[in-house]
């Protein structure tokens, strides 16, 4: 019986842990009511509004990524990312960071692939 009641008590330990960080985490991603419009928007796909085209955001300082581009109604595509903003094509309607596609990193900026 010991055992088990370790093990309760062990369990409602994570589990209390878990929804404490997940209660962080959400309110970490907030943006304050006074922030910058440009500031709400964060890292990866960024929505096309008032004029401003789609763009991909790369938080990371030290990498090159892959994403996959969704266009409609062109077909989707690859693209190599470096850290900051990328402006997208005025079709893309998404886009995301692609760990499967050639590793998820890439060497120069600007290239593409199907």
């Amino acid at each position: 019986m010991k055992i088990r009641g370790s093990l309760t008590a062990t369990a409602v330990r994570l589990g209390l842990a878990a929804a404490a960080l997940a209660g962080a985490l959400a309110c970490g991603t907030v943006a304050p009511a006074t922030a910058a419009p440009e500031r709400i928007q964060g890292c990866g796909w960024n929505e096309s509004r008032g004029g401003e085209r789609a763009y991909y955001e790369h938080c990371a300082t030290n990498t090159n990524v892959w994403i996959q581009v969704k266009r409609w109604p062109r077909g989707d595509y690859h693209r190599c990312v470096g850290p900051g903003r990328t402006n997208l094509d005025f079709d893309a309607t998404g886009a995301w960071y692609d760990s499967t596609y050639q590793g998820g990193l890439c060497s120069h900026p600007g290239d593409t692939g199907p």
